[in-house]
């Protein structure tokens, strides 16, 4: 009897031990599959980075249609701050002239009075017009100047106001070409080389100021004269300054303009 007591005994200590050596090594699993499981996941965010950043540096390609409608977004022409400045960023810019940098895009939007007295713009375009160029969020109340007077928001409409009286012509024709561009999914970098022509001179300048004189044409009509510099800026784009615009998105869908550098 006595004996079988401390056989009992035995067993019940031996099943003890054996559910102790049980349990720990369950907890040494399941603490180590939770070390594995958390050392995966961060192995697999990391491929998963590296994967979405490599996605956004492949190269994109874009259309001939496209690339001019980005380059359009800022105002050329007769604006002569983007062909004397040697370089812009978007961020630095103030509200307004933010506005002025995309003058153009933002004038299509206008009408007219039937008095002739007022040009008018809706602030919901011009909301729309500054956050299809710079970005959502990227639009603020203010008082802009588009050349010929200053648009005040009338807060009771919602629309901006401003006094016509442009007038004048002028004799110089400039020609933006677009030469070449980077792309990838983050970023467009769109080259445009340019020139100027005085009709009042007959001659073909590389600086907007005219100091630099390049060749002689006896210009013709406008449509010839702008045919004809187009051609000129693209035979001897190696001689001429060039601008290099720069967009950027997060998304690889969306570009806004972050600035410009001006190769002079």
């Amino acid at each position: 009897m006595e004996e079988k007591k401390k056989s009992n005994a035995g067993l019940i200590v031996l099943v003890v031990v054996l559910i102790l050596l049980c349990t720990g090594m369950g907890a040494f699993i399941f603490i180590n599959n939770d070390k594995l499981t958390t050392k995966e996941n961060s192995s697999a965010n990391e491929q998963k980075k590296t994967k979405n950043q490599k996605e956004l540096e492949e190269s994109v390609t874009f259309s001939d249609s496209e690339l001019e409608k980005y380059v359009n977004y800022i105002c050329r022409g007769s604006f002569s701050r983007i062909y004397d400045i040697d370089s812009v960023n978007s961020k630095d810019l103030s509200v307004s002239d933010k506005i002025s940098y995309i003058r153009t895009y933002v004038y299509s939007k206008h009408t007219t009075t039937a008095d002739y007295l007022y040009d008018i713009i809706s602030e919901n375009d011009v909301k729309n017009a500054v956050e299809e160029v710079y970005g959502p969020n990227s639009y603020e109340k203010t008082t802009f100047n588009l050349g010929c007077g200053d648009y005040i928001l009338n807060e009771s409409d919602k629309k901006y106001y401003s006094k016509t009286g442009c007038g004048g012509t002028t004799a110089t024709f400039t020609s933006d070409v677009i030469i070449g561009y980077k792309a990838t999914k983050s970023k467009l970098e769109i080259t445009t080389a340019y020139a100027f022509f005085d009709g009042m001179t007959n001659k073909i300048y590389k600086d907007y100021n005219k100091t630099i004189s390049l060749d002689d044409y006896t210009g013709g009509s406008t449509e010839e004269t702008n045919a004809y510099l187009k051609e000129y800026v693209k035979t001897n784009k190696d001689k001429l300054n060039t601008i290099v615009y720069t967009f950027e998105s997060t998304d690889g869908i969306n570009y806004y303009f972050t600035g410009f550098k001006n190769n002079k």
